[in-house]
């Protein structure tokens, strides 16, 4: 699957930052997040239709759920306490914590019962649990802290009566045989105290052991919820959809990935700043070849980073950023993008970049249907057994059928050994005249915002293209409009 530094590169980090479980079981689930396997398709298809409900009713009335969080936000991680429990007697502090725990579980419960959404759920039941509360608030006055009291035995009651009188005694005097006297029975009573107290503690701890197995499935119950509730909340705030996971095909109907009008969140909130917007992405992937292709600063490498995102994200069990999407369960997800350099193994950037691809065919032979994508794959090699390469991949992938292989790349006849070609709009749709008079503009200011300017006549959108369409011939294109040297675009041209 992809590493730490690409799940950041791609924008996964962006979208972690946004998801926020309010309790320590949630914020756990959090830290946790990796792809379903592709025998979990069942869990998988139950944890999205969770979230889809939860954000349908979480859009609806945000103020409801306000009872709900407050009593996550109240939980303590006690999981430790509890399985000591069975093997050991608690302490006070431990016997509260559980009580308080328990107490502020009533709430949960509450504002649960008052959310019919909650009842609908797969998986997930929450409730309170009386006895185990009656068990560590033995006088049941919900007081927010543990103390054993007098009345839990005959022994306890007068062993801190006999105390109080001697401490009373006491008060009176300054020194001699009788204060010695009182002071050694007043240790001895409290020996007798702390004996006393901890038959007791170990009596309540046994009797709440036989509650701690239920309470520990309630709590994965409420992580899961606290879980899913985060993800609904964050599928409403960054406009999100739940996907749809397909059932596995008969051989010979391969699923399709599809996605319509997808975003990058993180690419979409860095443009914002600097006044554009996204271009979404529309794609459909088969097993086999997909080729992108356009010229440099086109945004095919967006492309790729927002698949494998909203792939990434789907597959683990979150929300998408598009308006629809459809995918099947994966074994993998690869992505062999910039230089693979190996600097340790004395390879260069090209002979890392081939190592790694040899990994990638391997584990998708072995493992099943994959995605494979490939951003200007051996790019780091002379431009002749570049597009060999290239040409080699697209063949590969489409005769293996073992993996959706997209493969984006600026060279001349690869689309046409793919069954599906998208290009990068660019500046295909750009009105000439009103480019060239914003980039005089920004020539006669000094020139420094070109570059800035030029972004905002790209369209990063895809199109379906013609196999034998080769790549755009935008690089000159884009030279000019950066007001290369006309003199060296002579000899360009020339």
């Amino acid at each position: 699957m992809l590493d730490h530094r690409q799940l950041s590169d791609i924008g996964f980090d962006y979208v972690l930052e946004k998801l926020v479980p309010f309790s320590p079981f949630g914020e756990e689930l959090s830290r946790r997040i990796s792809p379903y396997k592709k025998s979990e398709r069942e869990a998988l298809t139950s944890e999205l239709r969770n979230v889809s409900l939860l954000a349908r009713a979480f859009e609806a009335e945000p103020s409801a759920f306000s009872p709900l969080a407050r009593a996550l936000m109240q939980l303590k991680d006690i999981r430790r306490s509890v399985a000591r429990s069975r093997e050991v007697t608690l302490s006070d502090i431990e016997l509260f914590e559980i009580k308080r725990f328990l107490m502020v579980l009533e709430s949960l419960s509450a504002a649960c019962d008052a959310l019919p959404v909650v009842k609908e759920l797969g998986g997930i039941s929450i409730f309170a649990m009386p006895e185990a509360l009656a068990v560590v608030d033995p006088d049941g006055m919900r007081a927010q802290t543990f103390r054993l009291g007098d009345n839990l035995s005959d022994e306890l009651r007068n062993v801190r009566r006999e105390r109080k009188t001697v401490d009373l005694a006491l008060r009176s005097l300054t020194g001699g045989a009788e204060r010695e006297r009182l002071m050694a029975e007043r240790t001895a009573l409290a020996a007798r105290e702390e004996n006393e107290e901890q038959r007791l503690r170990g009596g309540i701890t046994r009797a709440f052991a036989a509650h701690s197995k239920k309470l520990e499935t309630l709590i994965v119950s409420i992580a899961r919820l606290d879980f899913a509730l985060a993800k609904a909340r964050l599928m409403v705030e960054l406009g999100g959809t739940v996907p749809q996971i397909l059932p596995e095909t008969q051989p010979g109907e391969p699923a399709a990935i599809s996605f319509s009008n997808m975003v990058n969140p993180l690419t979409r909130a860095l443009l914002r700043e600097k006044g554009r917007g996204f271009t979404p992405v529309t794609i459909s992937l088969v097993p086999g070849s997909t080729v992108i292709t356009g010229a440099n600063m086109g945004g095919k490498s967006v492309a790729v980073k927002t698949v494998a995102l909203n792939t990434y994200l789907a597959l683990s069990g979150l929300p998408v950023f598009c308006e629809k999407a459809e995918l099947p369960m994966l074994s993998e997800i690869h992505l062999l993008a910039e230089d693979a350099e190996d600097s340790r193994g004395g390879l260069s950037s090209f002979g890392g970049e081939m190592v790694r691809f040899n990994d990638i065919i391997a584990a998708a032979a072995e493992d099943g249907p994959a995605l494979v994508l490939l951003d200007e794959f051996a790019r780091g090699t002379n431009p002749h057994e570049g597009s060999a390469l290239v040409r080699a991949a697209v063949r590969y992938f489409e005769a293996k059928k073992t993996a959706y292989a997209l493969i984006t790349t600026h060279f001349d006849d690869v689309a046409c050994l793919a069954p599906v070609h998208y290009q990068v709009m660019g500046l295909r749709n750009a009105d000439e005249k009103a480019l060239e008079a914003a980039l005089d503009g920004a020539a006669q200011e000094g020139g420094g915002q070109r570059h800035r300017l030029l972004a905002r006549f790209m369209d990063y959108g895809l199109f379906r293209a013609g196999s034998d369409v080769n790549p755009p011939r935008d690089a000159l294109k884009i030279c000019r409009a950066l007001r290369i040297s006309d003199e060296f675009m002579a000899f360009v041209q020339e």
